[in-house]
């Protein structure tokens, strides 16, 4: 459903620095929201997110999986640059500098401290635990709630949860829900005494990634859904009352905000960390092909909206690709920062390459031409891709080569590969290049079962329709 264009951005020039909300879903659908297109499932307090400012029809995130994809918007850089290719593989031994997001590299966390905000990460962390160094309070957090690991029951006991505030366990248990628990967390952080600083939140929700736990109160509302392509009636329901909840969630976030008098200055991004997983939770990706742990639109293309009253326009629609990694540098921008400019290597003249741009300039058209000339992606031996323009090249150890025009065929369905191999050749070389670029080679590797596992992603069958009921 396409949003009508409403107000103009005001002034240009803001001066006090705004606060920044930064909403992550894990493992959601693309097609999950009302304002992406779901008529099963309504979520109007994150679709009041987009209608507010501006939702991307075409956004990405760097990784098909949670870890590298948060390691990759943390940082700003695409995380295959500094060796973090695939979700932390327990196993492995790892000097303790490269036990998560490699402590040589900055995140945003760290960027905005230095600008004066006061900082705080609730929810799920994922890119380090097991070296004290990779704690969210030792990576430019003034604050933490949540997990260290990736996933979590959300009926935790005090016998049985991995929950830790500054990290120091919980002692109690505050509210029976973990997703009503965080949110109650992320208020009291924005409502602390941080003497007048602006605050940045980074709200991790690990909803609705498995396990698939939802209250009686939400599963009452859901009990009318059906099944569809490989998905249960009972694990579509489950799934539908979580992002119930999850939307109730935002709304209180939000209302609270409001009733502060800080929503006029504060930067709302809501995002999802890569595709939904149909077979294990539930989640639809239609229109698109492909889930999680694929190259495929379905694996990388999530939802994602940005609202900033005043600043940005209200209403509209933005159709260049865009990715997760150019959060760092609007962030940035809007606090009144810059990029940073750091040189690897005096003798050599290398500097750090960073991979996002500051969106604020193109969703005010102020810039003409799209904000990435290309996008990639990889992930191990497993596959990669290359997006430009209309096209998209996706190259797999057991398909080969598949290209696809998105512009026409947004499902994926048609390969194109032998009708333009010229195409197919240059594309390949931007991607080596683009691979011959990087700083490190991976730090670690998925394990074998989970790339046996994500090579079917892409011949599974898909549902490519909204569920109507």
């Amino acid at each position: 459903m396409a949003l009508a264009v409403c107000a103009a951005p005001q002034e240009e020039a803001v001066s006090p620095q705004p606060n920044i909300l930064f909403i992550l879903s894990d493992d959601m659908g693309y097609g999950d929201l009302s304002c992406y297109g779901s008529t099963t499932i309504a979520t109007p307090n994150i679709d009041r997110i987009a209608a507010s400012g501006v939702r991307f029809t075409n956004g990405y995130v760097s990784a098909s999986v949670c870890a590298p994809s948060r390691a990759g918007l943390l940082t700003g850089r695409y995380q295959e640059r500094f060796g973090f290719e695939d979700n932390l593989n327990p196993p492995v031994q790892l000097r303790d500098e490269f036990a998560g997001i490699p402590l040589d590299q900055k995140l945003m966390s760290d960027r905005l401290k230095q600008l004066g905000y006061h900082t705080g990460a609730v929810g799920k962390w994922h890119i380090g635990q097991s070296v004290e160094g990779h704690h969210p309070n030792a990576r430019g957090f003034d604050f933490y709630f949540g997990m260290l690991g990736g996933g979590h029951s959300y009926f935790p006991t005090l016998e049985r949860n991995s929950l830790q505030r500054n990290g120091v366990p919980v002692s109690e248990i505050r509210t029976p829900y973990l997703t009503d628990w965080f949110t109650l967390e992320a208020q009291d952080f924005i409502q602390s005494e941080h003497q007048q600083k602006p605050w940045f939140l980074y709200f991790a929700f690990n909803t609705p990634h498995t396990p698939m736990h939802a209250t009686e109160e939400d599963l009452a509302t859901t009990q009318h859904l059906e099944g569809f392509t490989g998905v249960p009636a009972k694990k579509r329901r489950t799934y539908a009352a979580m992002q119930r909840n999850l939307d109730r969630n935002v709304g209180s976030l939000l209302k609270l905000i409001e009733e502060r008098g800080e929503l006029d200055n504060t930067l709302i991004v809501f995002l999802n960390d890569n595709g939904g997983t149909p077979p294990t939770n539930g989640g639809c990706n239609a229109p698109l092909r492909g889930m999680k742990g694929s190259h495929l639109e379905g694996g990388v293309r999530v939802p994602f909206m940005m609202s900033w009253p005043g600043q940005i326009p209200v209403g509209e629609e933005f159709h260049q690709p865009v990715i997760s990694l150019d959060l760092m540098a609007t962030f940035l921008a809007a606090a009144g920062g810059e990029m940073p400019s750091e040189v690897l290597n005096k003798k050599k003249g290398t500097k750090r390459i960073y991979d996002g741009v500051d969106l604020l300039p193109f969703v005010n058209h102020q810039v003409d031409e799209p904000p990435h000339e290309r996008l990639f992606w990889r992930s191990g031996f497993q596959s990669r891709a290359v997006r430009e323009g209309k096209w998209k090249l996706v190259i797999t150890p057991v398909l080969g080569a598949m290209l696809f025009d998105l512009e026409n065929d947004i499902a994926e369905q048609h390969n194109l590969a032998l009708e333009h191999p010229e195409l197919v050749a240059r594309l390949r070389r931007e991607l080596f290049d683009w691979e011959t670029g990087f700083e490190r080679n991976p730090l670690w590797l998925t394990a074998v079962m989970w790339r046996k596992y994500n090579a079917k992603h892409h011949e599974r069958e898909y549902q490519l329709t909204q569920p109507t009921q």
